[in-house]
C-alpha cells in the first residue's frame, strides 16, 4: 500500500485520504454474501482501486464457496458497476472466495492461512448470526467465538493495517444513553462462566438460564455483539481495531440504485404487507424515533473508519490508543414511528393504495388492537389455505403470516423505546474526509431527506418480492422436470 500524502483538516488534523489508503490494498472480508456484505464489495470495487477482495465463505449444501460467490457477483447488485466501470470484468475477477469453517479453531486451512497472513492488510468482520432466537450457545458461538478465531488469525498477519469490526448500536440497548466506548459489564463473572454454566446442560434448563443471563436485554442477538465487544478489548486491544455501531440497516438510499434490498429482517419486512396491499398493525409507541440507517450509508462509513482506524494507530502514542468505537446513529433527523406509515405509503404507484395503507397498516399504543386484528387475519389466512387445498393447491397464507407475525414480536422492543448517544468519532472522520473521498462517501445521516428516500423504499421491496417469486417459480419448474 502507497503511502498516504498528507493533507490537513479542522485544528490541523490529518485528513483521512481515504481513496489513497484502499489503493493497491487487498482486503478481506466475512460475511460477504450477505446484505451488508454484498453492498461493502460493490463499493470497494466500483469506487476504490483495490487490488484484491477475499471472501471467507462456507459450503452450503452442494453448494461450495466458488458457487456461492459466482452466483452473488451475477446478481442484480453489481450491474450498475458493470453498466458504468470500463474495466469491471477486471475488478470483479479481483473477489475471490476462500473456503472457511468458523466453527473449527482454524478457520481455513494451513495454505489459506499463509495466504492471508502474508497478503491482507484490511479486514471487515461483517458475519454474524442476526436471528434474535438463537439459542444462546449457538449465538455465543457465531457473534464471539467466531469472532475469536478470526481475530486469532489477524493476529499473525504480517501487514495488516486495519480491522472493522462490525457490531450493532444495540449491543448495550439495556441502557438509555450509549457512549462512543466498550462497555465490559457482561454479567455473572463474564462470558467464560456463562459458557461453563450453559455446558451439560438440557434444553428447557438452557432457556431458563438464558432468561437470567440477558435480564433486561431482548434477545442472545444483541448479548452476544456485546460479549464480542467486551472479548476485543479484553483480548485484542492490541491490534489496529475498531468496533462499528450501525443501528437498524434498511435498504440503499442512492447506491448501488435506490431503493435496492436483498432480505426482509428487521425494519424492512415490517413493510412486505403495506407492499401487497395487506392489513397489519403493530404495537408500539408511534413518538419514538428509532435509528436508522441505509446501508449504503452504512458501508460508506464502515470504509471510512477502517481508514480512520489506521490513522489513528499512526498518530497516537502506545500508551494513549484507546479502542475507537464508531456510533453510527443521528438523532437530529431521527423521524417518529407515527410518521413511518406515510412515508413508505409516499412510494406506492397506486394513489388508491397510498390512501389505504394509512388505515391498513398502523403503530398503535395498545397492545389489544394489534392482537385482535392478528386474531381475524389468522382466520382468514386458514380459510384461504383451506379452499387452495380443496383445488389440489398448496397455501402460504398461514406461513406467511405467522413470519411477519413473528418478526414484529422481535423487534417490538425497538418499537417501544428511545436511546440517546454521542457520535463524535463518526463527526470527526466527516470533517477530515478529502473532497474527492466525500464525494466517494455520502454517510452524514443528518443529511438524509427522508422524504425522497422513501419514495424509492416500497419500489424496492417491491422488486425484491417479484424477484424472490421468480426464484420460487424457477425452483419449483427445476424440481418438476427432475421429478419427471
Amino acid at each position: 500500500m502507497n503511502a498516504q500524502p498528507i493533507d490537513t483538516g479542522p485544528a490541523g488534523e490529518e485528513c483521512l485520504n481515504v481513496a489513497e489508503f484502499y489503493r493497491g490494498a487487498t482486503v478481506l472480508v466475512t460475511g460477504g454474501t450477505g446484505f451488508i456484505g454484498k453492498v461493502l464489495v460493490e463499493k470497494l470495487l466500483r469506487c476504490f482501486d483495490v487490488k484484491k477482495i477475499v471472501l471467507l465463505i462456507r459450503r452450503k449444501g452442494n453448494a461450495s464457496p466458488a458457487d456461492r460467490l459466482h452466483r452473488m457477483l451475477e446478481g442484480p447488485i453489481f450491474d450498475t458497476l458493470r453498466s458504468t466501470v470500463p474495466d469491471a470484468k477486471d475488478r470483479l475477477r479481483r473477489v475471490v472466495a476462500m473456503d472457511s469453517a468458523f466453527e473449527c479453531e482454524n478457520i481455513v486451512d494451513d495454505v489459506d492461512k499463509a495466504k492471508l497472513c502474508n497478503e491482507v492488510q484490511i479486514i471487515f468482520h461483517v458475519m454474524a448470526s442476526i436471528r434474535f432466537d438463537e439459542e444462546l450457545d449457538d449465538a455465543i458461538a457465531m457473534n464471539v467465538t467466531a469472532t475469536r478465531r478470526l481475530y486469532e488469525l489477524a493476529s499473525a498477519m504480517a501487514d495488516l493495517r486495519s480491522i472493522v469490526h462490525v457490531s450493532t448500536f444495540y449491543s448495550n440497548c439495556d441502557k438509555k444513553h450509549i457512549a462512543e466506548r466498550i462497555y465490559d459489564d457482561v454479567p455473572y463473572g463474564g462470558l467464560e462462566h456463562i459458557q461453563h454454566f450453559l455446558k451439560g446442560l438440557e434444553a428447557p434448563e438452557k432457556q431458563q438460564l438464558t432468561k437470567l443471563v440477558l435480564g433486561t436485554m431482548p434477545n442472545t442477538y444483541v448479548f452476544t455483539k456485546k460479549c464480542a465487544e467486551s472479548m476485543i478489548k479484553s483480548t485484542f486491544s492490541e491490534l489496529p481495531i475498531g468496533v462499528f455501531r450501525p443501528p437498524i440497516v434498511i435498504s440503499s438510499y442512492r447506491e448501488p440504485e435506490p431503493g435496492w434490498v436483498d432480505c426482509f429482517h428487521g425494519a424492512t419486512g415490517l413493510w412486505v404487507p403495506m407492499v401487497l396491499g395487506k392489513t397489519i398493525w403493530y404495537f408500539g409507541e408511534p413518538d419514538c424515533k428509532p435509528f436508522m440507517t441505509p446501508v449504503d450509508q452504512t458501508v460508506a462509513g464502515m470504509i471510512a473508519a477502517g481508514c480512520d482506524i489506521y490513522r489513528r494507530r499512526s498518530l497516537i502514542l502506545p500508551v494513549e490508543k484507546p479502542l475507537p468505537v464508531y456510533n453510527y446513529a443521528f438523532a437530529e433527523n431521527a423521524f417518529p414511528f407515527r410518521d413511518y406509515v406515510g412515508l413508505v405509503s409516499s412510494g406506492l404507484a397506486n394513489p388508491v393504495d397510498r390512501l389505504l395503507s394509512r388505515i391498513r397498516v398502523r403503530i398503535s399504543p395498545w397492545r389489544i388492537f394489534p392482537k385482535i386484528l392478528l386474531w381475524l387475519m389468522t382466520f382468514q389466512a386458514r380459510v384461504a389455505d383451506e379452499v387452495l387445498a380443496w383445488f389440489g393447491k398448496r397455501g402460504s397464507n398461514v406461513k406467511i403470516l405467522s413470519a411477519i407475525s413473528s418478526l414484529a414480536d422481535a423487534v417490538e422492543y425497538f418499537r417501544c423505546r428511545m436511546w440517546t448517544t454521542e457520535n463524535g468519532n463518526v463527526r470527526r472522520m466527516l470533517a477530515l474526509l478529502s473532497r474527492d473521498d466525500a464525494e466517494r462517501l455520502e454517510f452524514d445521516g443528518d443529511r438524509i431527506d427522508w422524504k425522497d428516500y422513501h419514495k424509492s423504499y416500497a419500489k424496492g421491496i417491491a422488486r425484491e418480492l417479484m424477484r424472490k417469486n421468480l426464484q420460487r417459480q424457477q425452483h419449483r419448474k427445476s424440481a418438476m422436470a427432475k421429478s419427471s
